[in-house]
């Protein structure tokens, strides 16, 4: 895999009624071209100020991250999000959630559709296209989000915790279907959790964070065969050293 992306020294505070907060440190590591890579760390760390950062949603006070060599400034059509709140419009149809985006680009309409539907599919949610977001689970609403940003087809998917508001076994069932869909589409996906057993499932390699002011802490390799068994002597042993790294 070749580098897409080079994070270099970043720094980002915040002011305070009280003082000025220091909540990255310095950070800085590559992301691999098609890679899976999870931004690990405690809550309340910095992981979804620095996923912002990323994708051009925040400003950092030092450092660059530069894509394909070129400084991000701003939000850009080669980076999407998805939210942990999902983030859909509640009086669209799914149909209508994933087109927004081609709607926003004027792509032509048969186009659109023909590109909403396929990833709609691809998301497994065909025979849902006409439902709005009420009527749906939080895994499926998920779904929803995740075709919306597949549809543009950015180089980049960038993931904020997003599964954190689901049940456990919901949550289970999403991480395999993620990687199934990294699988089929190949794109790069940058994802932020505090989970570690669900970094170690999904993830290439793991940026561990240290609490605030965060420090990367070291950038883990996951070499365990897919699709992964949780309750393997490798998973578990793995899981138990990061989680060691964390509290010091």
């Amino acid at each position: 895999m070749s580098e897409l992306l080079q994070i270099r020294n970043i720094r980002k505070s915040f002011d305070t009624h009280e003082k000025r907060l220091l909540v990255l440190d310095g950070i800085s590591f590559d992301v691999r071209e098609g890679e899976f890579i999870s931004i690990l760390g405690p809550s309340g760390c910095g992981k979804s100020t620095l996923l912002r950062i990323i994708a051009g949603l925040e400003k950092q006070d030092e450092g660059e991250v530069l894509l394909r060599g070129k400084r991000i400034k701003g939000p850009g059509q080669d980076r999407a999000m998805v939210f942990q709140d999902y983030a859909l419009f509640p009086w669209r149809t799914v149909l209508g959630n994933v087109l927004f985006g081609l709607e926003i680009r004027k792509i032509p309409k048969k186009e659109a559709l023909e590109k909403a539907i396929r990833f709609i599919k691809l998301v497994g949610l065909e025979g849902f296209e006409k439902s709005y977001p009420h009527e749906l689970s939080g895994g499926m609403r998920q779904r929803v989000a995740l075709a919306r940003a597949l549809v543009c087809e950015p180089e980049i998917l960038l993931m904020d915790e997003p599964l954190s508001a689901l049940d456990a076994q919901t949550r289970n069932l999403m991480q395999v279907e993620l990687v199934r869909i990294w699988n089929e589409t190949k794109k790069t996906i940058i994802y932020v959790t505090h989970n570690i057993e669900e970094a170690v499932y999904m993830a290439d390699r793991i940026a561990v964070l240290s609490r605030r002011p965060a420090k990367l802490l070291d950038l883990v390799e996951v070499n365990l065969e897919r699709p992964r068994d949780r309750f393997s002597k490798e998973f578990i042993d793995l899981r138990a050293r990061i989680f060691r790294l964390i509290q010091g």
